[in-house]
């Protein structure tokens, strides 16, 4: 056994996970396996670099069953619980067997930043939906988003209704998906106030062609100062400030390297501008659509060499209004702005 990490669960329950050398188990080759809390730790005696026995329970949860002690060479080291949540820093509490982080929130919030991370508009993991992600996490699996491109296959088919075919599909939807636009990965981020087309904009800001690891994109925008980014389309004084914050955190600069490590790539090439029907035009979405999703429709008026703002402003030409348009299609009224409903716009883009 190399390591054990503690995960954050949904509910802030801190899950210690052993990081073994890959063995099979009943066919599946295993790496990691929950040990559930610090009780079960101390009941196997178990301390990192131990020589342990796996089983799966019922055929499908490994579990560590038995500590060899006889091949212990004195470099063992004791598991100590951390005394700050890996996620947000909060001091860790105890309540009962189990150990959580002191703020309420982090696991829900943490649980909301993950499946942001695999959303449309960015890494666009398919079939990651919110109940896998809440497994993965309750199971140990993942913790932060760098996480999820450690996932192996035998860690995925063990859980319960998971099998080989569904697991070796997730994991391999996972491995493709390891490269992706640069605005894209900064929108994975979930930086407050970023949204896509932010996230657009700051993607204009990185030159060059190829690829970038994500600790390059962090070190580029750390360069940066909250001038340079206020004077960027869309980005006012809170939103040049929370970006300057984000890039500021270590947690953060340690989570990109840890993304590097994992593969992971932002393709500058998609920063690249569209020559299409729509070239000059901007747009601003407001209302729920029936037609379309918003990440569609606005991917729409990118590919046909449009641009898309989540303000109304003087830049505006049109305005796409669905079911209970809120205060942008009251500002394309007042200030004159084009309105189009989604079938207007689904025929300009189609026209």
């Amino acid at each position: 056994m190399r390591d054990v990490r503690f995960q954050v669960g949904r509910t802030g329950i801190l899950t210690p996970v052993a990081v073994m050398d890959p063995v099979s188990v009943g066919g599946v080759t295993i790496t990691h396996a929950t040990l559930h809390n610090m009780d079960q730790i101390e009941r196997l005696g178990l301390k990192l670099g131990d020589t342990v026995i796996i089983s799966r329970a019922g055929d499908v949860i490994p579990q560590i069953t038995q500590v060899l002690t006889g091949f212990r060479t004195g470099n063992e080291k004791d598991i100590l619980i951390p005394e700050n949540c890996p996620i947000d820093g909060g001091k860790v509490i105890r309540e009962g067997v189990f150990y959580k982080c002191s703020n309420p929130d982090c696991g829900a919030r943490h649980k909301e930043s993950l499946r942001h991370f695999v959303s449309r508009g960015a890494f666009n993991i398919e079939g990651m939906g919110p109940k896998i992600v809440e497994r993965l996490m309750d199971e140990g699996l993942i913790s932060d988003a760098a996480d999820i491109f450690e996932i192996e296959k035998g860690d995925v088919s063990s859980l319960p209704r998971f099998g080989d075919k569904s697991a070796e599909n997730l994991v391999s939807e996972i491995s493709e998906k390891k490269k992706l636009p640069i605005e894209r990965l900064i929108y994975s981020f979930g930086i407050k106030h970023v949204g896509e087309e932010t996230a657009r904009t700051l993607a204009k800001e990185i030159r060059g062609e190829g690829e970038m690891t994500p600790s390059e994109l962090f070190d580029e925008f750390r360069s940066f100062d909250t001038d340079r980014l206020k004077d960027m389309p869309d980005v006012g004084p809170k939103v040049a400030e929370a970006i300057m914050d984000w890039f500021r955190d270590e947690k953060n600069k340690n989570l990109c390297e840890k993304l590097t490590r994992s593969g992971v790539r932002a393709l500058l090439s998609g920063t690249e501008k569209t020559e299409g029907k729509l070239t000059g035009k901007t747009f601003v979405f407001t209302g729920t659509l029936s037609m379309l999703d918003r990440p569609e429709a606005k991917e729409m008026v990118i590919k046909s060499g449009g641009e898309t703002s989540e303000t109304v402003g003087k830049n505006t030409d049109y305005v796409v209004a669905g079911d209970n348009p809120g205060s942008k299609y009251d500002k394309a009224v007042k200030t004159g702005v084009t309105v189009l409903t989604e079938e207007d716009f689904l025929k300009l883009i189609k026209g």
